[in-house]
């Protein structure tokens, strides 16, 4: 715990991701890694093996860009460095190990913003000021950048967490709800219609479990459904007895090697 509250301090993150918890939330994945390590590393090498299988058919070389970098360890960036004139790695927050880690390759950038572009809504939205987008309006995530190659990787099951907290009780339980899924199906379609090619690795369940038996599982989409992917797999992401002594907790993943051609998003821009 001392260790945790050091890194925190000596690594703030900017207004953004404190207000969405990042900060804190990447200590926290940073300390259970180091508890995990071992039964962590097959998900990580299927998320790399993932990625790097997807952007070998990207058609370009000058662009990729990744949401949901964090500290890299499922981010197979030095790769992508390789195969790319530039890589630009986008999240809330990004802990010492990706700063370092971009410094030591010229070509990698990192940009720090809001995947899903409603920090500012949800906050006018508490306050009173507006009501929620509704529909939830698709995200415009570095509109400038025309990428050859962007994946999301172990995002969109994260991206309405930070707004169960900034959205207060008075708003109808039905319209957060709804809210939520719209912030979930918006990153899709936004992902499906990025030019050059799109890889999506993401939860889609939260279990606990007892050896083979799942003993209860949680939607981690919101409710939005996915299209059968190219690639499954479990992260056991706290064994026993990281979080019980009683059950495993572990996380189905999917993986799709060109998300575009799956997903039925409306419209490209």
């Amino acid at each position: 715990m001392l260790r945790e509250l050091f890194t925190l301090w000596r690594d703030r993150g900017s207004r953004l991701a404190r207000s969405l918890g990042q900060d804190r939330e990447a200590v926290s994945i940073d300390a259970r890694y180091r508890r995990c390590r071992a039964a962590w590393q097959p998900h990580l090498e299927a998320t790399r093996d993932l990625i790097l299988d997807a952007a070998r058919a990207a058609a370009g070389r000058e662009l990729a860009m990744v949401l949901g970098s964090g500290a890299c360890l499922d981010v197979p960036v030095a790769e992508l460095a390789g195969q790319f004139r530039q890589v630009v790695l986008v999240d809330a927050h990004h802990p010492r190990p990706a700063r370092t880690l971009a410094a030591a390759l010229p070509n990698v950038r990192l940009v720090a913003a809001d995947a899903s572009g409603l920090v500012q809504a949800t906050l006018d939205a508490a306050r009173g000021r507006a009501p929620l987008p509704d529909p939830v309006p698709r995200p415009e995530v570095l509109p400038g950048l025309r990428p050859d190659f962007t994946a999301s990787v172990n995002l969109a099951s994260q991206l309405a967490i930070p707004f169960y907290k900034l959205l207060p009780r008075r708003v109808p339980e039905s319209r957060r709800q709804a809210f939520y899924r719209g912030i979930v199906q918006a990153h899709f379609d936004w992902l499906a219609t990025r030019p050059g090619k799109t890889c999506l690795v993401c939860d889609t369940a939260w279990e606990r479990a007892d050896g083979e038996t799942v003993l209860d599982c949680r939607d981690a989409l919101e409710g939005v459904v996915l299209p059968p992917p190219d690639r499954t797999w479990i992260w056991r992401i706290a064994p026993r007895p990281e979080e019980s002594p009683a059950y495993d907790r572990q996380n189905r993943v999917v993986g799709y090697l060109d998300f575009a051609a799956v997903w039925p998003a409306p419209g490209l821009e």
